[in-house]
């Protein structure tokens, strides 16, 4: 019985730091990374370079944005901030298996501003995230 209240407090301890660190390092102007990012607080678009390898929601305006079927899986791009090929710009890819699940097509919201969250990568030096499906992509 003893250890269990041990290994309770020694568990509340490492989550009132974890929550202190990540509280920090919002203050300090730090990227905030996993389930602390919602479309409440998104990244812009020009800073989402920053998130590379973490879980991130980023909004910007969709400058461009194309269904290209005969590409490999084929991908809908959404290039905000920026149209292809300009940088700075982020990518936000949705794949034929993701885009399916869309009552619209995603290309319709060209012009408009969206927030996407997912895992942000980087590919030939244009950070994006590749959307599993519409549950990730708010129109703002």
């Amino acid at each position: 019985m003893g250890s269990r209240r041990a290994r309770t407090i020694v568990g509340l301890g490492v989550a009132v730091l974890l929550f202190v660190g990540f509280g920090v390092g919002r203050l300090l102007g730090g990227v905030p990374e996993g389930p602390a990012w919602t479309c409440d607080e998104p990244l812009a678009w020009d800073r989402a370079g920053q998130a590379v390898g973490q879980a991130a929601a980023v909004v910007g305006p969709v400058a461009a944005a194309s269904h290209e079927p005969d590409l490999g899986g084929g991908p809908t791009f959404l290039n905000l901030g920026n149209p292809h090929p300009e940088e700075p710009r982020f990518d936000v890819v949705i794949y034929e298996e993701a885009r399916e699940r869309f009552e619209e097509p995603p290309e319709a919201l060209e012009g408009r501003r969206v927030c996407v969250q997912g895992q942000v990568r980087e590919r030939d030096g244009v950070a994006q995230i590749v959307l599993d499906g519409p549950a990730f992509l708010t129109p703002r």
